[in-house]
């Protein structure tokens, strides 16, 4: 029989439905947590894929190393946090505007041909606005009157919510600009203005006319267009394993290339950057926020390039080559409409906003999932559309009874990583719900240390701090409690022990919090053990121990070379 097996009360991410994470014992449900969240929420699924669940279902993530999913799932708790960018993965709407650089769909899944006659091998099919004549295989435009349309009405049916792939030439160009539209919505490239073969994206987010048109701008445009071509294309498989990720594409200018959403107001904040990203062709990037402050970046080396900033990007490994990058930015500057640019392999130094290159039209990188968030660490994915999205946070707590935990003695055991050292005082605790009768272990309020407090009557008897390596790591920590005997273990060791004092009164919840709401832990966690009685010095050795150099490597998301 195995240590686990003499628990009290054994929690091992594993079984749940809407509003309960099950216990493995006790057997009879008395050790079931109630769970709470109201809206749905996002984790990293068995499959290695970012998924959805819904509104007050628990989330078991499962753990990622170099990009693959490895070993057993933790029971994921977060606070309530808000996705500022309104369209999270829509990189071809104009929300985000494109500067030096064009966003791309998947060609390999373009759909069939939306345009007809787009070779104007005959005089038929486009209606032509002053100005605008067909002859010779091409619609010419010679006229300075501005705002005169070639278009075809109708001619995409149910184009809300679609990406297209444009192509079309402009030859002998003289003067003017000309745009194209789709159910009116427009490309970031706006107007063009030169000779060259163009292919752009463009995404229709509401209104399903379908009506095509190149628009010359307020002086009109005098200039040929021709082989035009318009066909539906999806986006590249992301993160979540849908089609919705798409190219940000450096164009042949010389000049910057960057993308950025369209800023929002609000109030000053201390904000968190993160999005995905995948390198084709590029492996280096900036990001420039609003107060002027920036961070570049080289993808493949993990590595900072220039700041001036105080934090550094935080890079995680997912599926299929994508990482997800996070940045806390250190001031309160509004910053939702923080820049990403492209930097080519010369770059060494300097601001992305002022730094210049000649792009080759077709490096850049793949995006999937921005997102800007209140709060100095990043949180869960929360996907937009159209507006600011919030996550509302989790409680876990409720579980045992009286009859489960003894006053007198016992051990308590946690395995967990907390999602970030942000000085903020999180617990879990066995008490009376109140702070005056509690086996509690804190995640603290000085860097990287854990505080352990076994309280009776309103006296804190058995009050520790201790130091770990990095609190957003797992650890094995245990509580030994019973008169005049007290010790801490964490990750195989006793580092603390107290000789004197009293055990707590009325005993009767587990729950995911100080004994009091305002100290909700937020983490990750893999196993809750308790025992109603103590433990040897060799149990809580093995209890607070890793079974293997491979279980500790894994558990700690090491790779092993």
């Amino acid at each position: 029989m195995s240590l686990a097996d003499q628990a009290s009360l054994l929690l091992i991410p594993s079984g749940y439905k809407s509003q309960k994470v099950y216990s493995i014992f006790p057997t009879d449900g008395d050790g079931d947590f109630d769970f709470s969240r109201s809206g749905s929420a996002t984790r990293i699924a068995k499959n290695g894929l970012i998924t959805t669940v819904d509104s007050n279902v628990p989330r078991l993530e499962y753990p990622m190393i170099d990009g693959v999913q490895k070993g057993c799932p933790s029971l994921k708790l977060e606070p309530q946090r808000t996705n500022l960018i309104t369209y999270s993965s829509d990189f071809p709407r104009t929300y985000w505007t494109k500067s030096g650089a064009s966003i791309q769909g998947d060609p390999s899944t373009q759909g069939s041909e939306e345009i007809t006659n787009g070779s104007f091998a005959t005089d038929s099919d486009w209606t032509k606005g002053t100005g605008w004549t067909i002859s010779g295989g091409k619609a010419v435009s010679n006229s300075s009157v501005g705002y005169q349309s070639l278009s075809q009405s109708n001619a995409i049916s149910n184009s809300n919510g679609k990406t297209f792939k444009c192509n079309f030439t402009i030859s002998g160009y003289s003067s003017g600009l000309v745009a194209l539209y789709i159910s009116g919505f427009i490309n970031n490239s706006y107007f063009i203005g030169a000779n060259g073969d163009y292919e752009i994206y463009i995404m229709v987010s509401q209104g399903t006319s379908g009506n095509v048109e190149f628009l010359t701008n307020s002086s009109g445009f005098v200039g040929s267009i021709d082989n035009v071509s318009i066909k539906e294309v999806q986006g590249f498989t992301s993160p979540d394993g849908t089609t919705n990720a798409y190219k940000l594409v450096e164009d042949a200018s010389n000049g910057q290339h960057q993308i950025f959403p369209t800023p929002s107001s609000g109030t000053d904040a201390v904000r968190t950057i993160s999005f995905f990203v995948k390198m084709d062709g590029v492996s280096k990037i900036g990001i420039r926020a609003g107060d002027a402050k920036y961070i570049t970046y080289d993808i493949v080396n993990g590595t900072t390039l220039d700041k001036t900033i105080t934090n550094n990007i935080v890079s995680s490994d997912f599926n299929n080559g994508w990482k997800k990058l996070s940045i806390a930015w250190d001031s309160t500057t509004v910053i939702t409409g923080a820049r990403i640019f492209l930097l080519n392999d010369a770059y060494t130094s300097g601001n992305p906003l002022t730094y210049s290159y000649t792009g080759d039209g077709t490096s850049g990188v793949y995006l999937f999932g921005a997102q800007v968030e209140e709060g100095s660490f990043q949180t869960s994915y929360i996907p937009t559309n159209g507006s600011a999205t919030t996550r509302n946070a989790e409680t876990c707590n409720g579980a045992g009874d009286s009859a489960i935990f003894n006053d007198s003695e016992g051990v308590l055991m946690a395995e967990i990583s907390a999602l970030a050292d942000d000085l903020v005082a999180e617990g879990i605790s066995i008490s009376d719900e109140t702070i005056g009768n509690r086996v509690v272990i804190f995640k603290w309020t000085t860097t990287n240390s854990i505080k352990v407090r076994v309280a009776s009557g309103g006296t804190n008897y058995f009050d520790k701090t201790i130091s770990v390596s990095d609190i957003t790591t797992i650890n094995k920590i245990a509580i030994k409690y019973k008169q005049n005997d007290f010790s801490l273990w964490v990750n195989g060791f006793e580092l603390e022990t107290d000789t004197s004092g009293i055990t707590p009164i009325g005993l009767s919840k587990l729950n995911f919090n100080g004994a009091t709401s305002p100290s909700a832990f937020y983490g990750n966690t893999k196993q809750i053990q308790y025992y109603n009685s103590v433990l040897t010095e060799s149990e809580l050795s093995q209890l607070t121990s890793w079974t293997s150099f491979t279980d500790m490597a894994e558990g700690q998301l090491y790779t092993i070379e």
